[in-house]
């Protein structure tokens, strides 16, 4: 009796042709691009779905190029399955069991995926705690790689165990024809095969956006199953899969050729594309003739792709007669210093006082610095967020002047603390080592406690963090640093160190009026609490289980930590003595622009921070001028009475005072490159609201209206907005100021 579970060389249908599966599969991925382009953010819609379609298009064929080698021979019983699960009139034995057969090898595959899914989502979870981000995307890569060997090993028990399930659920017969029963269990798996690609897709790894992967999946499931389709199959050999695939190529070719002619194209294909964005770095990465890491081709931004010392992301060399950061020229010789946006006040004999030097007729407050790590403002119950994370912080900007438009000059602090305390941008301070993770300061850079302590005041710092001790050229000027408590880097993750830093805040609030000897005194206490890793804490209230939601709760933790601190700040002689500024070094991201946490973009998420200044006699309120962080220096040192005439940044406390003019300028924001990192990108924010992002590494560039669109979705380059231009020549003159110290 013959064995009906084998398929006889007659019942097989004829080879699959490779013309067809490259055609499949080019197919599938031009489709793919076609949905991607038309999801993307942007104005030239027509351009985004070329771009995109032809990036993920020309994937598309190569992958149809290698299946077409690989794939006819192992598909071979497949596709006898498949003529069997799609088409009537085989002996009913035979097609019962070729359906069976197919349907188990579908199966096995879905549960197969599971394994991937699960080991990748297990090491994104993972990789949320390392510090050096690095390692993240080598080990989730691993992760994916247990996962898919794991699922490869389960996969012929599985299919076996499959197949005898089915032979006992599934009966053989056939109603109208249609072999129904056959055909729902492949719809079945179907379903769940493109609903493991869609998890897949879905996975939370942090930065390392994986959503393309999932997509690829699913194309290749569909393309696998459309394959395995006889009458599709049928259809597609021949002519029209030629047809097919020469279509496909068309279409890449223009794709290629005019990629770089649609800013729409140029700006979101790099950053927000799915397959079509690795195609696009992939192949600029092939094609850097020079190895600077930049291209020529597909809008790379190299002017000169033979020489290594010119490109993007090169620091130009104002008079060499050469255009070094191929921004359209050279750069003229002028003063790398900006001048402050107003001159200092005069002194009452007339004369204008030097950096350094206290004013007779300066009021001299006392000054208290309280710098909150990682604290996004729109997460505050003062900047309007619903949720009660901040009553103490709120009740306090009451009486204070809150700056609506504060903007950080890095997303991270090994780069943001030391541009507050010498008052310059990042690019423009004197580093060490400007590309280490934790770059040193060189001793001509005069911070902000210098200053102070050449004025005449009593400077002190309460904090409990390993940052501090890795920069101890900061602490120059410090007549008291307290840092106990700090713990290494990565216990550091789990630290709560608000309760025990808070008492000796207090201490100290209460003691330095008498202790300073006369001296006006100056308080710096640094909070990291909302740094990751993020905890719930049962003194506050818990949001949820969530990231965002264990975020949230870092901030109660802390403001109800801070109470004591604002308490301490309204009794004795502080409300009439003493200026207070409440700000943070930068924000933290949840997904707002593919990314989790901070130290990677300029986007208002990283670098948007709250800005609380209360001084004796400024009128509370809300002012909606740009504050930059830079501004902190000549704000203390004019509380202080020594206005720091060489400062890019203003008094805010005299603007908001009224005595001084809003000042209509542009201020910045720089992700330096660092090796946990290497993007350089920088941001321009001017007086109205405008902001234009510049992505150096990648070649981008993006133009938003905060005043109309806060979370920078929609990208106005391409459309003539008439900020554009400006912008970008301020953000040209700044970056070719860098010299790359």
């Amino acid at each position: 009796m013959a064995d009906p579970t084998r398929i006889e060389a007659s019942d097989a249908p004829a080879p699959l042709r490779r013309r067809t599966i490259a055609a499949l599969a080019a197919t599938g991925f031009l489709l793919l691009g076609i949905v991607e382009g038309v999801a993307l953010p942007g104005n030239d819609r027509a351009a985004l779905v070329f771009a995109a379609g032809g990036m993920t298009g020309l994937a598309g064929l190569l992958v149809g190029a290698v299946a077409a080698l690989l794939l006819p021979a192992w598909l071979h019983r497949w596709r006898a399955g498949g003529r069997h699960l799609f088409l009537p009139g085989a002996p009913p034995d035979v097609a019962s069991e070729a359906r069976l057969g197919v349907a188990a090898d579908l199966i096995a595959f879905a549960i197969g995926l599971l394994p991937l899914v699960l080991a990748t989502g297990a090491a994104g979870r993972v990789a949320h705690g390392f510090v050096q981000g690095g390692f993240a995307g080598p080990f989730v890569a691993i992760g994916a790689l247990g996962g898919v060997s794991v699922g490869v090993l389960a996969f012929p028990a599985v299919r076996d165990a499959a197949r005898v399930v089915l032979r006992r659920l599934v009966p053989a017969a056939h109603v109208g024809g249609l072999p129904l029963p056959g055909l729902m269990v492949a719809l079945a798996v179907l379903a769940g095969t493109l609903g493991g690609a869609w998890l897949l897709s879905r996975i939370d790894v942090g930065a390392w956006r994986l959503g393309w992967l999932g997509a690829v999946a699913l194309t290749a499931a569909a393309a696998l199953l459309a394959g395995l389709a006889g009458p599709v199959r049928r259809r597609l050999d021949g002519l029209p899969g030629v047809v097919l695939v020469l279509v496909v190529a068309g279409w890449t070719s223009g794709a290629l050729l005019t990629f770089s002619e649609s800013a729409s194209a140029r700006s979101a294909v790099p950053k927000d594309g799915g397959l079509s964005r690795v195609v696009v770095q992939t192949l600029r990465r092939l094609l850097d003739r020079d190895g600077d890491g930049a291209s020529s081709a597909l809008a790379g931004g190299d002017c000169d792709d033979s020489n290594p010392e010119v490109g993007p992301s090169a620091n130009e060399i104002p008079g060499n007669g050469i255009d070094d950061n191929c921004e359209g020229g050279d750069a003229p010789i002028e003063s790398e210093e900006t001048p402050p946006e107003a001159p200092p006040a005069p002194t009452s004999d007339g004369g204008t006082p030097t950096a350094g030097a206290a004013s007779p007729d300066a009021p001299r407050w006392n000054v208290v610095l309280i710098i909150i790590d990682t604290l996004r403002p729109d997460h505050l119950g003062l900047y309007g967020y619903e949720r009660p994370t901040s009553p103490n912080l709120d009740a306090f900007a009451r009486g204070a002047v809150v700056f609506e438009r504060a903007l950080a000059t890095a997303p991270n602090t090994p780069r943001s603390m030391p541009s507050i305390f010498t008052g310059r941008y990042p690019s423009r301070i004197a580093w060490v080592k400007r590309f280490a993770n934790y770059g040193a300061l060189k001793p001509e850079n005069e911070t902000m406690f210098e200053r102070l302590a050449a004025a005449g005041y009593h400077t002190e710092v309460q904090s409990a963090h390993w940052y501090w001790d890795k920069v101890p050229e900061i602490k120059t000027g410090v007549a008291r640093w307290d840092n106990r408590g700090a713990l290494s880097i990565s216990e550091s993750n789990t630290q709560s160190a608000a309760p025990d830093l808070t008492p000796r805040v207090v201490a100290r609030l209460d003691a330095l009026p008498t202790e300073s000897g006369g001296k006006p005194f100056f308080l710096f206490a640094h909070y990291f609490d909302p740094h990751s890793r993020y905890m719930n804490h049962p003194e506050v209230k818990e949001f949820g289980t969530s990231l965002m939601d264990k975020y949230d709760s870092e901030i109660a933790f802390t403001d109800h930590h801070l109470k004591p601190v604002l308490e301490a700040l309204s009794r004795g002689p502080h409300p009439e003595k003493t200026m207070v500024v409440i700000t943070s070094d930068h924000g933290e991201s949840f997904k707002d622009h593919g990314f989790h946490f901070h130290g990677r973009t300029v986007y208002q998420d990283e670098v948007g921070v709250p800005l609380i200044v209360r001084a004796p006699g400024l009128a509370p309120g809300r002012s909606d001028v740009i504050a930059s962080l830079v501004d902190l220096l000549p704000t203390v040192t004019g509380a202080a009475g020594a206005p720091c005439s060489d400062c890019p940044g203003v008094d805010l406390v005299a603007v908001a005072a009224g005595r001084r003019p809003r000042p209509e300028r542009v201020v910045f924001a720089e992700q330096l490159p660092y090796p946990n990192y290497e993007v350089h990108m920088v941001g321009a924010l001017d007086h109205l609201g405008h902001k234009l992002i510049r992505n150096l590494t990648e070649n981008t560039v993006e133009l938003y209206d905060l005043k109309t669109d806060a979370p920078e979705k929609q990208n106005l380059v391409g459309t003539e907005h008439p900020a554009e231009k400006a912008l970008r020549a301020a953000l040209t003159k700044f970056v070719e100021g860098d010299r790359g110290r």
